[in-house]
């Protein structure tokens, strides 16, 4: 590994540490740092502190480099935003390097039991397999 490749990754687990409060420090900055020199998994992380125009401009970015996280994250994000065209279409394609995906493409619905379906009105009712 090179020792750019080092770095990013050093700083990428200091943000984590910091996020999950193991460490001192602000990882926000940290991880856009690492955005813009277009690490990946920073790109995925980062995505969920920013505004949802910006969340999708940076797992785009992701997908461009070829990352099957941001391809995985940014199925995800459509589906929370009740677009199921894309979300599907996205879950395919990171079904195709991503054994999470592949998974949950195989058992693929329209309705979920994750209360910010509701207002898009694809809440599920209550299912032997929630429990």
């Amino acid at each position: 590994m090179s020792p750019v490749a080092d770095k990013d990754e050093s700083q990428y687990v200091r943000a984590l540490d910091i996020l999950d409060g193991r460490a001192y420090g602000f990882a926000i900055p940290i991880l856009e740092a690492l955005a813009l020199r277009r690490y990946p998994p920073a790109l995925s992380v980062l995505g969920d502190f920013v505004t949802p125009r910006r969340a999708l401009e940076l797992l785009r970015t992701g997908v461009r480099l070829r990352d099957p996280g941001c391809t995985y994250n940014l199925a995800i994000e459509y589906r929370n935003r009740g677009d199921l065209g894309r979300y599907r279409y996205w879950l395919a394609r990171a079904a195709r390097t991503y054994p999470d995906a592949r998974e949950e493409l195989s058992w693929f619905r329209t309705r979920f039991p994750h209360k910010i379906m509701r207002k898009f009105g694809r809440l599920c009712p209550w299912a032997s397999w929630d429990r």
